[in-house]
């Protein structure tokens, strides 16, 4: 049996009626055209076509992919599924300014693209650092508001005392401005909705943190930092769950921040806004019984030194280069960085059989603010990086050695 009523041709349906209607109505004569009798048929199939148009259409308005958008908006209302509204465009602003003075809680900066206003938390006073950053909302929603580095700076619209009037926008970025969603790009999410029922697992709370405004990559919790604690018993491997159901991130902004690494108060919402507060009550993004946090890991600054024998071209060098900013944008925290890592990219860009070799070394202690301890990373005999629970190597430099100034192989 058709689980669709197939709906005939038109010629064939024609026939079908006036074929009917010889054999019960004329005793098999022919139905004469343009007579009273051909009327009667011709009204007939006009009432069967406009019977299978509505049936065609009921059919459709209860499929998702075709029905109309008013009711693919109710049919996904059901579900609990709305589409987005236009929403505003965000960044972060430094604010630099004299120890101690008090910061407004609302602030207002003008840039050239329009005015935007403080979100989330903002710290209470100037720390000793003499800068803070704070997160800043568009006040108009829409995609005109986005920015891709071009605006740098920006004023308050209301002085405040020992705060300066002029302030940064971290990496020139705003991120997320958007029109109202379309019906088919709603239609598109809600399909893919229907697909996936699943939430809270692994691959969807990353997901979800890339939605943060700015946002670029999100690193789970691991590597060095995983202990077995006495809160779990009966285990072999804790891994970095302790046993539970506490998840750990760090959510890193490429291009926002310095080495990606947003500051505390920025991970502080980043938290409520996805576990909720208090956790485990489903008031945040994942679901209830779901705990967990997002750390801000702690820079390490590396140079990367090359030596290459012979005399490798700009070209190669720039590729070379490209390639090991590129890696270093994938790094998590907490993981150990291999010099072999390094020394792959050089082959596949100079050919294995020239002989090259490639060394790391840590850099700005002196001028990190606190100083940073050197026993949170282990350099093994073979110069590969072993970095402590929460810390993040950060490229500074890639440095092609000179001839004169090589040192002896490893």
């Amino acid at each position: 049996m058709a689980c669709v009523l197939l709906r005939p041709d038109p010629k064939a349906l024609f026939d079908q009626l006036q074929n009917m209607f010889s054999s019960t109505v004329l005793g098999g004569a022919k139905v004469i055209p343009e007579s009273n009798e051909w009327y009667v048929v011709s009204n007939d199939y006009a009432m069967a076509e406009q019977y299978f148009a509505i049936a065609d259409q009921l059919w459709r308005e209860n499929n998702p992919e075709t029905a109309c958008c008013d009711n693919l908006y109710q049919m996904a209302a059901q579900r609990g599924i709305y589409p987005r509204p236009a929403t505003h465009a965000e960044g972060y602003a430094k604010l630099s300014g004299v120890v101690g003075s008090p910061v407004p809680p609302s602030l207002e900066i003008q840039t050239t693209i329009g005015t935007f206003v403080s979100v989330g938390t903002t710290p209470l006073t100037i720390p000793n650092s003499g800068e803070i950053v704070v997160r800043i909302r568009a006040l108009t929603p829409g995609p005109e508001y986005n920015s891709a580095g071009e605006i740098t700076t920006g004023t308050l619209n209301a002085s405040a005392p020992g705060i300066n009037g002029e302030v940064q926008i971290c990496g020139g970025q705003f991120c997320g401005g958007a029109d109202a969603e379309s019906c088919e790009a709603f239609r598109k999410r809600y399909l893919e909705r229907l697909a996936y029922q699943p939430r809270a697992t692994m691959a969807w709370i990353k997901a979800k943190l890339l939605e943060f405004p700015c946002a670029t990559r999100v690193c789970v919790r691991e590597g060095t930092c995983c202990r077995c604690t006495p809160e779990c018993s009966d285990c072999i491997e804790c891994g970095c769950k302790y046993c539970g159901t506490r998840m750990e991130f760090y959510v890193l902004f490429d291009d926002v921040f310095p080495c990606g690494i947003p500051p505390q108060n920025i991970v502080d919402d980043i938290t409520t806004w996805l576990f909720g507060d208090p956790q485990g009550y489903g008031e945040g993004q994942v679901e209830i019984g779901v705990c967990g946090k997002i750390y801000a890991p702690v820079p390490l600054l590396v140079n990367v030194f090359i030596d290459i024998e012979g005399c490798p071209s700009s070209a190669q060098k720039q590729m070379i280069a490209d390639q090991i900013r590129e890696i270093f944008k994938r790094i998590c925290p907490s993981l150990p960085l291999r010099v072999k890592q390094m020394d792959l990219i050089v082959a596949s860009v100079i050919g294995a059989e020239v002989n090259s070799q490639v060394r790391f070394e840590i850099v700005g202690y002196e001028d990190q603010v606190p100083p940073f301890p050197r026993d949170l990373v282990w350099v093994t005999t073979c110069g590969d990086l072993e970095p402590e629970c929460d810390v993040l190597p950060c490229l500074n430099e890639v440095i092609f050695v000179a001839p004169d100034t090589r040192k002896p192989a490893c």
